[in-house]
Formats: structure tokens, C-alpha cells, sequence
């Protein structure tokens, strides 16, 4: 088996990242698959130290955060984390090295008969998200790792990741997604995330509102987990945050020091909250025995690299990606746009998939913008890129629609100006791809 060859069957298994709006409501929700085929395999997870964390918004970058200063502190660290925005590769990685192609040949060759046989039994047929799980937490194990930083996918009750007991587990800030697959309410939401919590594992919690908190107390007091939350007493307080040269300064009060004078690339407001949850999640971990200093804590934060938040590509004009995709993640990159980019005129690139909120993303975001170009990813979730441009102009009276997303960056780039932005967002997937239009790639 190639390596095009293993990609192409693992592209083959059902794919619910990219199956259009409301399908994954009518599968299966279980863990009995995974079980199964980590059983096959000689059960890896069982041996591997991890952290787990959930969340709406935020996820992806407070688990890079986690794992960036885990990795100063000398540890070996896994990270596995979802969606990729240019090669599958990226969704695992132990350091800063993704997972290598070779491996992920080996891998997909030796796991290939598992998923199969699994298919085949009355479980029903593994995802694309499931089968990329079993071939993290083996990798993981087969490298020998100190520590696993595993984000969930979807939710978190019955999510693939959930197989894992971890030693402390996180969950960020809980808003409005995925409605149709994990309910309508925030406490519904809440309880879905909370399903991360394990009886007696420590849980550190970004802040909520009052409806998600309330459940998030009342699973964790059912399970006999110590529920800490940031910017309270008992949880990590951010004392300051400053933006200095496109760096955010932070002093964080963790859980056994203070931290002063942090240097973060990750900019925005929600970006100060999650270190506050990586710092937290951190010290949880050290209390249980893993290494981790105040320098640590420094270089780790100073070094994290986590692509398409906030990440500015290009100057001249300004060139920025953010994955916003949904309401939340919105109104944090209308405040980042705010805060960070007074005076400038904004050239706002918008693709949004059909199962969010596009009017709320919209209403937030496009009123700052001078200009509006609505496109459209290769993703079949994709909302077109002319049904897009009739819901902005709501919003925004100067808007155009323009297909593919490469297509939209050199429009952009005729309307911009030297001194302007342009702010590229609504999907990972359009990130994605826009950097392969500008020639920015992933960091291996």
C-alpha cells in the first residue's frame, strides 16, 4: 500500500466532517466500535497518560497550548487534534513533528483488516474520525509517549476520543453548534461535553453561562471530579493582558503560582482565556506527577504554534486567517478585529459550511468590513457561495460572490490596499485552502 493509497481508503470511510448538514443525526451514536477495535489491537489506550478536552470554541488552540508547554518541560508529547487544514498528517503529531507518511501507511496497511472485520459485525461501519482515533492512540503508544493531549471531535459523551480515562480533563467555552447531532438548549450542549468528565479525574472549566456551568457542577459532584473554573477563586485568573508587536503579554494566576508577564503569538481576548485553561490543565497534570515548572509554563506559551487563529500570513496588505465557525467563534474575532486592527480598512473573505449559523456569524463580523467576498470551500457541507452573498448583504451592502477560495484571495487582493486587511474566515476548510492560495503551509 502507497501512501495516496492509504489516504484514499481512509477517505472512503464515512466522513462526517464532510457529509452535508444533518446526516450524522441519523447514524449510530457509540463507543462500542472504538472499544472493539482497540480491544483488536491489544488495547493501547490503557496505557497512555493523557489529558482530554472539550469545548465548543477554543479546543484545538488550548490543547496545542497544553501540549507546546508540556514539550518545553522535556516530555514527549502527543497531540491529536481535528480538522487538518492541509494534510490529514497535521491531526497527529508528537512534538512538533506530524506523524510521518510512512507511518500512517504502516498504520492504515496493519489497522485496514480491524476496520473491515468491524464493519462487518452488527456495530456498524467505522468513521473516518474513528479510524483516525485508533491510529493516533496506537501511535501514541508505539512512540512511547509521556503524555497524550487528545481533543475531542464532536461533543463528547459519545464522542471516539471518550474511550480514554485521562488524568485531567478540560472543557472550553460551550455555545451554540452542532445543534442537530447534540441538542437544541445549552444545558443539552453542556451535557454532552461534560460526558469528557470521569469519576474522581480533576476537570478545569473555561467561564460559562450560568445554564452550561450549572450542569458542568452537577456531573462533576455526581462523579466525584473537582471542577476548577477560570476567574474564580478557585480556578486560574488572567491579572493582565497587553498586546505588544502582535504578541499578547498575559500575567496568569494558576493554581500553585503566578505567572507574570507571559508571552503568547496567539492573539484575542479568548486566546488570554484558553492559556488560562492550558496553564490550569497544566498544573492539574503536574500534580499528578508530571514535571512542570514556571520556565516551562514560559517558553511553552511563548513557543506555541497552532495555524488559523488570528495568524497574520501576509503584511501589506495585512493577510489574516481565523477558523471562526460559529457564533462564538465569530463575536471572539469581531472583538480580535476591534482590538487589534483599529483604523484599518477590513476586506472580509466569508465561507461558511450549511449546518451554522450563518446569519449570527455574519451579523457579527461583516458590519466591520468595507468589503464582503462570500465563497465557498471544496467541502460538500459548503454553503454556495451566492446563497452566502444574498444572506450578507444584510449585513453588508458591498459584497461579491466568488468561487473557489483561491479565487476569492486574488479578488481580495485587488481590492486591498497597502494599509489594509484582510481577514479570511467561516471554516478551517476555507483557511485551508486560502493558505494553499497564498503558499502557507503547515509548519512540520
Amino acid at each position: 500500500m502507497t501512501y495516496k493509497e492509504a489516504v484514499a481508503y481512509l477517505e472512503s470511510l464515512i466522513d462526517y466532517e464532510r457529509t452535508p448538514a444533518g446526516a450524522a443525526a441519523a447514524r449510530v451514536w457509540n463507543l462500542d466500535r472504538m472499544r472493539h477495535m482497540l480491544h483488536a489491537v491489544g488495547d493501547p489506550h490503557l496505557g497512555l497518560r493523557c489529558l482530554h478536552l472539550a469545548g465548543t470554541k477554543g479546543k484545538g488552540s488550548t490543547a496545542a497550548m497544553a501540549a507546546s508547554i508540556l514539550a518545553a518541560a522535556d516530555h514527549r508529547v502527543g497531540l491529536y487534534s481535528k480538522p487538518h487544514l492541509i494534510s490529514f498528517r497535521e491531526r497527529v503529531r508528537v512534538g512538533r513533528d506530524l506523524i510521518s507518511e510512512d507511518d500512517v501507511t504502516a498504520l492504515t496497511e496493519e489497522l485496514h483488516p480491524v476496520i473491515e472485520a468491524t464493519g462487518s459485525l452488527d456495530l456498524g461501519p467505522p468513521s473516518f474520525f474513528e479510524a483516525y482515533t485508533l491510529m493516533g492512540l496506537l501511535y501514541f503508544a508505539r512512540q512511547d509517549v509521556d503524555i497524550a493531549v487528545v481533543e475531542t471531535g464532536l461533543g463528547g459523551r459519545l464522542d471516539a476520543t471518550n474511550v480514554i480515562t485521562p488524568r485531567a480533563c478540560a472543557i472550553t467555552r460551550v455555545g451554540f453548534d452542532h445543534m442537530q447531532e447534540l441538542g437544541t438548549t445549552l444545558a443539552q450542549i453542556a451535557r454532552e461535553k461534560a460526558g469528557i468528565i470521569k469519576p474522581g479525574v480533576p476537570v478545569i472549566s473555561a467561564p460559562q453561562a450560568p445554564e452550561a456551568l450549572e450542569v458542568f457542577q452537577e456531573v462533576a459532584l455526581e462523579r466525584g471530579a473537582q471542577l476548577l473554573v477560570v476567574g474564580t477563586d478557585a480556578g486560574p485568573r488572567i491579572l493582565l493582558t497587553q498586546v505588544k508587536d502582535f504578541t499578547q503579554v498575559l500575567t496568569i494566576q494558576g493554581l500553585e503560582r503566578v505567572y507574570e508577564d507571559l508571552s503568547c503569538p496567539l492573539l484575542g481576548a479568548h486566546q488570554a482565556e484558553n492559556a488560562a485553561v492550558a496553564v490550569g490543565l497544566v498544573e492539574l497534570a503536574a500534580r499528578d506527577g508530571l514535571a512542570v515548572g514556571e520556565e516551562a509554563v514560559r517558553k511553552g506559551l511563548g513557543a506555541v504554534h497552532w495555524p488559523g487563529r488570528f495568524q497574520v500570513v501576509r503584511d501589506r496588505p495585512m493577510v489574516v486567517l481565523d477558523g471562526a465557525h460559529n457564533e462564538l467563534g465569530a463575536a471572539a474575532l469581531a472583538d480580535a478585529i476591534r482590538s487589534l486592527l483599529p483604523g484599518r480598512r477590513v476586506v472580509l473573505i466569508l465561507g461558511i459550511h450549511r449546518d451554522k449559523d450563518a446569519d449570527a456569524i455574519a451579523r457579527h463580523l461583516c458590519p466591520l468590513a468595507d468589503r464582503v467576498i462570500a465563497t465557498a470551500d471544496s467541502n460538500p457541507r459548503a454553503m454556495e457561495a451566492a446563497e452566502l452573498q444574498r444572506l450578507v448583504f444584510r449585513h453588508s451592502k458591498h459584497t461579491f460572490a466568488v468561487t473557489p477560495v483561491g479565487e476569492a484571495v486574488r479578488k481580495a487582493m485587488g481590492l486591498a490596499k497597502r494599509d489594509d486587511a484582510i481577514v479570511i474566515t467561516g471554516s478551517l476548510y476555507v483557511v485551508g485552502e486560502a493558505m494553499q492560495a497564498l503558499g502557507v503551509a503547515e509548519a512540520e
